[in-house]
């Protein structure tokens, strides 16, 4: 039954079951939470209150070039009246406040680099680690990065793509 219901409306089971727990969906909160403060809330304002989020279908993306699942956010009605006009204002301050800029200057170094790798006798595949190169702009840069000097820079040049052993430490 559930599976039909699914490919008929495009909602998970969970979603399905919190339907049927009487969970409310967060524009059903907007709605009351706009009538209590007078003032209108939105949905998407309300995420990150939700107990609770599941898939409630496809649609195509912006660019029509893709499908994005949809997320309908669930409460609790307990926790609804844990929602005050205080956090909700607060959340709106923290989502318009402009972000510092990105970091531009350029840095230069390695970090360890991944590559999947397949065992040809048992076709497992497995990462192994090599010494990457970087050297781009800051805010770019990979996780793991260790910024060099000019010196230690051109040595660690030399080892690009060298396989790293287990717990080995890159000394440049």
């Amino acid at each position: 039954m559930k599976m039909s219901k699914y490919l008929q409306q495009g909602k998970s089971e969970n979603y399905q079951d919190a339907e049927d727990k009487k969970l409310l969906k967060a524009g059903e909160v907007a709605a009351l939470l706009t009538k209590k403060f007078k003032m209108k809330i939105t949905a998407l304002e309300l995420s990150p209150f939700a107990t609770e989020w599941h898939h409630g279908g496809v649609f195509k993306s912006a660019t029509g070039q893709s499908l994005k699942g949809k997320r309908v956010f669930f409460f609790k009605p307990a926790d609804v009246e844990k929602v005050s006009l205080e956090q909700i204002l607060r959340n709106r301050e923290k989502a318009a406040a402009p972000k510092p800029p990105p970091d531009n200057s350029i840095v230069q170094g390695w970090y360890v680099q991944f590559f999947k790798m397949t065992d040809p006798v048992s076709r497992r595949v497995y990462s192994k680690p090599f010494v990457g190169i970087y050297k781009g702009p800051k805010s770019k840069a990979p996780k793991g990065f260790h910024v060099l000097g000019d010196e230690a820079f051109a040595v660690a040049e030399k080892q690009r793509g060298r396989e790293l052993k287990p717990g080995e430490e890159c000394k440049f």
